[in-house]
């Protein structure tokens, strides 16, 4: 049975920011169905010890950063007892603010020691678990705050187990200024261009790339557009000169969380059979945020980080075409704060029509899915998207726009088609997407064919855990 250790900076369900905790939630799950041994290593942010078992060994690492002591607390995970190694440092991780940023949403500025520590515990764990009796085959990293692990096990020049990084978003790069590498503990030999020196800054990504047997990325096509300079942010002439080592792997989901069969958080039940009782949704999530109820019009949603990233701006320039036709629009997100202010200001000039909600609510993401007819996934670029491949399981059709992960998996033009494509991203494009939305929408037996085959496609992770099985047998 192999041993893999699964590294990543959030776990849901003990917190998330994004797509990397659902991932790393999810995965893990359908390898050890599939007989692997996979276990978890994590921060011990705060708050996060109520959330696990009882802690039933700890192993104190020291004080080698000279922050305090760093103690590794082994506990299994409540909802599947999945076993988790949770690096503890008060000094660095149990803090009032959130993984990454803190309480004025800005990033720590000792980002780099948080997750080089946490980073120097995985590597402490991948090459001596024996000592406390599991020893891992494999080290699986995910993004730039567990890619120092890499640089650790290169810089103590043993022989060490092999590497998988993964890149969930290249754009995070985790660089810093080059005055604090040496708060690092690593060798000065690793900062050339060949190494971690990222234009004249020291990297978490690019270490856990260029140290890594292994890279994946969480989409095929993503993994093509990388080698690009148009979505390489400067990482691209690295990634084109280890691109042997590259693969892409569409990320699954998890249907126990995210199927409108069995999800507790949405008014009415619904399958492909009863699709039609997605309207008990639509108009439940109507009355939910105070708009108007009329079942005849078109629904759009958005569940997302408002960045320019996602195209959100582009969003606010199409929508009002639609919604002085009667269209709908419910939001739930946060990020840029011009662009939540724009939203905000969108919704005074419809306030029938348009809600906006400021933040992140889980339960109220699921009621957004099934209570919509329509995603807007508008994104410059987007290395898989979780959010249309759960709304495809709930009949709900995404508009995207035809990049990385999204052009994977919705579909627009052939008899196949589950959604609404457009290439460019501009408003323009968008525009007449939104209208052959709209026109769909007027033609219900042509709405419901598109809604039939959004359902039929199956995207769970068990579908997609025998291409992790095969990288894993290939790098042992």
């Amino acid at each position: 049975m192999k041993k893999i250790l699964f590294a990543a900076s959030e776990i849901h369900p003990l917190i998330k920011t994004g797509g990397l905790a659902d991932v790393a939630g999810a995965l893990p799950i359908a390898l050890r169905k599939k007989g692997l041994d996979v276990r978890l290593i994590m921060p011990a942010y705060q708050g996060i010890l109520d959330k696990v078992e009882s802690i039933y060994h700890s192993t104190n690492l020291g004080n080698p950063f000279g922050i305090g002591d760093i103690i590794l607390l082994e506990s299994r995970l409540r909802e599947n007892d999945i076993p988790i190694w949770l690096v503890q440092c008060q000094a660095l991780y149990e803090r009032d603010g959130g993984p990454y940023l803190d309480t004025n949403g800005l990033d720590y500025v000792d980002n780099h020691l948080r997750f080089g520590a946490f980073s120097w515990a995985i590597a402490m764990l991948a090459q001596h678990g024996n000592l406390l009796g599991w020893q891992a085959d494999i080290l699986h990293l995910n993004d730039w705050q567990t890619g120092f692990a890499a640089a650790y096990l290169k810089s103590w020049k043993l022989n060490h187990l092999p590497i998988v990084s993964t890149i969930h978003n290249l754009r995070y790069n985790g660089s810093f200024d080059m005055a604090r590498y040496g708060d690092m503990r690593l060798s000065n030999e690793l900062l050339d261009l060949h190494g971690m020196e990222f234009y004249g800054r020291f990297s978490g990504l690019k270490a856990g790339l260029v140290y890594a047997d292994r890279i994946t990325t969480v989409s095929p096509t993503y993994a093509k557009e990388i080698l690009t300079s148009e979505y390489g942010d400067g990482m691209d002439g690295t990634l084109r000169a280890i691109r042997y080592k590259l693969t892409g792997i569409l990320n699954g989901v998890d249907y126990d969380q995210w199927s409108p069969e069995k999800d507790d958080h949405i008014a009415t039940h619904y399958s492909p059979d009863t699709i039609e009782k997605k309207l008990d949704n639509k108009l439940a999530l109507l009355r939910e945020n105070g708009l108007s109820e009329d079942p005849t019009k078109l629904v759009f949603g958005v569940v997302s980080r408002l960045t320019e990233q996602k195209g959100l701006d582009l969003i606010l320039e199409a929508i009002p075409q639609v919604l002085n036709k009667g269209a709908r629009l419910i939001i739930l997100g946060s990020g840029d704060r011009a662009l939540e202010t724009a939203y905000q200001a969108l919704q005074a000039s419809y306030p029938e029509q348009v809600s906006i909600r400021i933040g992140y609510d889980e339960a109220y993401s699921h009621r957004i899915q099934a209570g919509v007819d329509a995603l807007l996934i508008p994104s410059r670029f987007e290395p898989c998207g979780l959010t249309q491949l759960y709304a495809l399981k709930y009949g709900t059709l995404p508009v995207v726009r035809k990049t990385g992960g999204l052009a994977d998996t919705v579909f627009e033009g052939t008899e196949q088609a589950n959604g609404f494509v457009f290439e460019n991203a501009t408003a323009l494009d968008l525009s007449k997407a939104l209208e052959r939305c709209l026109t769909c929408f007027a033609d219900m037996q042509a709405w419901r064919i598109r809604q039939f085959n959004a359902m039929q496609y199956d995207f769970s992770w068990e579908t997609v855990t025998d291409e992790w099985i095969e990288l894993y047998n290939q790098l042992a």
